[in-house]
């Protein structure tokens, strides 16, 4: 089968691309002609012909007027995506499309483009966008779902959900609208992958029939990792970006405390971003607290597999984050907020622990049982490792993919 992969970033910027990269090398793997086709940046990892991908739309950097309306007049329609891809769709005449994320910088027009010349498209759900215009389902410091139960996007204008900018968010309010009500967009998506049971369900709620949308969870490669982990060491570990629906702040403060009680244990914070100042001053008094940048893959996975344990204290409901996954599988359970997806990873007590979101004391008092209760951890990781080897494998995902590919194939 020749299957065309298309992401809208070609390089390690989230989950969404790690899935983009391992799915092309788990089906070519198979035996199937994988094709690639993206945005071209100058962090895209090496790759050839990449003339034929579109131009990367760089929107954090503020140009003059008549540019940045250019940049808010390809978020609705991408011509120059449109015309790439049809020349990719020519020449390699794929039998499915399967897009991850093409959201702002490739525009709808791909997605018309392969059904334009009767290709069948899964879209595998990432993020919230196609329901969300920010894509997190929180605004104003809370989960909101006023979009998804109005069935319009006035909310986002009204709340100011994108960068807190009446202009950004009228422009994401008009993009959505365009996107659900004038071009219809779903109904021109023959198949939806939703990594958490989670986005399933608002996947539904939005209106998509049931018999479109197909749970598969992400899945890990495990060739790199031993099934047993390095001895666990003294701190706890946050990885991931620095931004306020993260929850890291509220973790800070809970360990810090704690901290006074339990002086031979660290928590470690690893990654960047928008909060990386303000929260270095709330822990710049306490050696316990230690702030690790971002890290490559091959150091990461070394402090994952010695971390006690990982937290994710998220405000916003997670979709089915990798930071859980790979610290299973490195026999760290994870201690996250009762929100979103996270809880069919973190079964509470026995595959990892929960808490109740916001509830900073409750967080707290995690912390202090999962240093008492080292034995209980241990037996957590095992078990968490033991889920992910059966449940979350590439040959699991392979079976289902390929059911779904094989099922929207236009003979």
């Amino acid at each position: 089968m020749k299957i065309l992969q298309i992401n809208k970033f070609f390089f390690l910027k989230g989950g969404s691309e790690r899935h983009f990269f391992d799915l092309a090398e788990l089906l070519s793997g198979k035996g199937h002609k994988v094709f690639a086709w993206s945005t071209k940046s100058e962090n895209n990892f090496p790759f050839p012909n990449q003339g034929n991908f579109a131009k990367f739309i760089d929107f954090s950097k503020k140009e003059s007027f008549l540019k940045e309306i250019k940049k808010a007049k390809n978020v609705f329609w991408n011509k120059e995506a449109k015309d790439k891809l049809e020349r990719i769709i020519k020449h390699r005449k794929p039998d499915i499309v399967h897009i991850h994320n093409f959201f702002s910088h490739l525009s709808p027009s791909v997605i018309f483009t392969a059904k334009r010349y009767n290709i069948p498209v899964v879209l595998t759900l990432h993020d919230y966008k196609l329901f969300c215009p920010n894509y997190k389902f929180f605004s104003k410091n809370e989960v909101c779902f006023d979009c998804l139960k109005n069935k319009n996007y006035k909310s986002c204008f009204y709340k100011k959900c994108l960068k807190d900018s009446y202009l950004k968010s009228l422009i994401g309010a008009m993009e959505g609208k365009w996107q659900k009500d004038l071009l219809r967009l779903p109904k021109k998506i023959d198949a939806f992958v939703a990594p958490s049971l989670y986005i399933r369900r608002k996947a539904i709620e939005s209106g998509i029939p049931k018999n479109k949308v197909f749970h598969i969870p992400n899945f890990i490669n495990f060739q790199e990792i031993k099934k047993n982990s390095n001895r666990k060491s003294k701190y706890f570990l946050y990885f991931g970006r620095l931004s306020h629906e993260k929850g890291v702040e509220m973790l800070i403060n809970s360990f810090l405390n704690i901290s006074d009680a339990f002086p031979e244990w660290k928590l470690k914070i690893a990654g960047t971003g928008p909060e990386e100042n303000k929260l270095k001053e709330m822990a710049q008094h306490n050696e316990q607290v230690e702030f690790l940048g971002n890290k490559n893959i091959k150091e990461l996975k070394k402090i994952i597999s010695k971390a006690y344990l990982t937290v994710i204290p998220s405000f916003w409901p997670e979709n089915f984050p990798y930071s859980a996954l790979e610290s299973n599988a490195f026999k760290t359970p994870v201690l996250a907020s009762k929100r979103g997806g996270l809880t069919e990873l973190c079964k509470n007590e026995k595959t990892g622990l929960v808490f109740e979101p916001n509830k900073k004391k409750d967080l707290e008092n995690k912390l202090i049982w999962a240093i008492s209760n080292s034995r209980k951890i241990r037996k957590m990781g095992e078990l968490a490792q033991k889920e992910i080897l059966e449940k979350y494998n590439s040959e699991n995902y392979y079976k289902k993919i390929i059911k779904i590919y094989e099922r929207i194939k236009v003979y």
